[in-house]
C-alpha cells in the first residue's frame, strides 16, 4: 500500500516525512486527553460517574475510520439501556496524538489502553471491551494481559490480526493521499463513500453530515495521518495475538454480518478464535456488513448489554 501511495502521489512520501507537523485539535465537549507516555496522549470521552468496586464499565474502541464519532449510535443505544460507555481512540486515531517513532503494534496499543483504564477507573472496577475492526485485536490483547479487569470482549466484525493492513487502513490511506491533491478531492470523497457503502448491507446511515464527520480527522491532520497509517502498516508485532489467545478466559463474542466483504473476518481468523479461546461465540446479524456499529447499532448494544449482565453475575 505504501508503494501505491507513491504511485498516487509521486514524490509525496518524502515530502510528508519532511514537513509533517503534529496537529492536536482542541478537545471536543466531554472529551479529555490522557497522557500514557511522553508525546503519547489518548482521546477519551464518556464514562460513568461515581463508579465503585464491583461495577462493570463498557469500553468502546473505535476502528481507524470514523474514530470516536463512529460509536455515537452504539453509545446512544447503550445509554438507553442505562450504560454510560467509555470511548478511547488508540494512539494515532481520531483526536489522539500521532507521534513519530511510536510503537504502533496492536499489543503496544493495548498496553496504552490499560494505562488509560488505570487512570480513569477506580480499583476493582471491571470492563467489558467492545471494539470495531482492527481494534478488536487490541481488545483481545487487553483481555489476555489485563485479566484482573477485563470481563468480556465483543468484536464488531474484527478478527485477530498482527498486521494492520486491513481494508479500513487501506481505505483511509488511499483517501488521505487523494485528498492531498486538490484535483483529486472530489474523486477521493466519492471513492471513500463508495468503500463505506460496499462494507454496509444497509447504507442509510451514510448521510452527508456523517461523511463530513468521518472526513474531519483526515482533513485536520492529513500529513500526520498519512505518516501514522504508514507506521501502523510497517509495525512488526513482538507478541503475535495467536500466542496470547489461550490466556483469555473471559467470553469473546464476534459479531459479523451476512454480506460478504473482503474486510470481514476470514474463515481462518474465526477458526483461530474457535481453537484457542475457551469461551468463544460468533453471531451473524442479518442484514449486515462490517459497519455493524453504524447499521446495526441496536443489535450491537444488545450484545454488549448481555455481556455486561453476564459479567455482573
Amino acid at each position: 500500500m505504501l508503494l501505491a501511495l507513491g504511485l498516487l502521489l509521486p514524490g509525496r512520501e518524502l515530502a510528508v516525512g519532511r514537513s509533517a507537523i503534529a496537529h492536536t485539535p482542541a478537545p471536543a465537549p466531554g472529551e479529555r486527553r490522557v497522557a500514557v507516555a511522553p508525546a503519547e496522549t489518548l482521546s477519551v470521552s464518556g464514562g460513568a460517574v461515581g463508579m465503585s468496586r464491583g461495577d462493570v464499565v463498557v469500553l468502546l474502541l473505535p476502528g481507524p475510520v470514523g474514530s470516536a464519532f463512529s460509536m455515537r449510535s452504539v453509545m446512544r443505544e447503550l445509554q438507553a439501556r442505562g450504560i454510560q460507555p467509555l470511548v478511547v481512540d488508540a494512539l494515532g486515531m481520531g483526536a489522539s496524538t500521532r507521534p513519530k517513532g511510536a510503537d504502533y503494534t496492536l499489543s503496544a496499543q493495548a498496553a496504552r489502553i490499560a494505562r488509560v483504564l488505570e487512570a480513569e477507573l477506580p480499583p476493582g472496577v471491571a470492563v467489558v471491551v467492545a471494539a470495531q475492526g482492527t481494534s478488536a485485536t487490541i481488545a483481545l490483547h487487553l483481555a489476555a494481559t489485563d485479566t484482573a479487569r477485563v470481563r468480556g470482549v465483543v468484536s464488531m466484525a474484527g478478527g485477530p490480526i498482527d498486521k494492520q493492513g486491513t481494508s479500513g487502513i487501506r481505505t483511509a490511506l488511499t483517501f488521505a493521499a487523494l485528498l492531498d491533491n486538490p484535483i483529486g478531492r472530489g474523486f477521493a470523497k466519492r471513492r471513500f463513500v463508495s468503500a463505506l457503502r460496499d462494507q454496509s448491507a444497509d447504507d442509510r446511515w451514510l448521510t452527508s453530515d456523517v461523511v463530513k464527520q468521518y472526513v474531519a480527522p483526515i482533513e485536520n491532520d492529513l500529513r500526520g495521518l498519512l505518516r501514522t497509517l504508514g507506521a501502523m502498516q510497517a509495525a512488526v508485532e513482538q507478541f503475535p495475538i495467536e500466542s496470547r489467545l489461550a490466556r483469555i478466559t473471559v467470553p469473546v463474542r464476534l459479531l459479523v454480518g451476512d454480506k460478504p466483504s473482503p474486510s470481514a473476518p476470514s474463515a481462518a481468523q474465526v477458526a483461530l478464535l474457535q481453537t484457542h479461546v475457551k469461551r468463544f461465540a460468533v453471531d451473524t446479524l442479518r442484514p449486515g456488513g462490517t459497519m455493524l456499529h453504524e447499521e446495526r447499532a441496536a443489535d450491537v448494544a444488545r450484545a454488549i448489554d448481555e455481556m455486561v449482565r453476564g459479567a455482573r453475575k
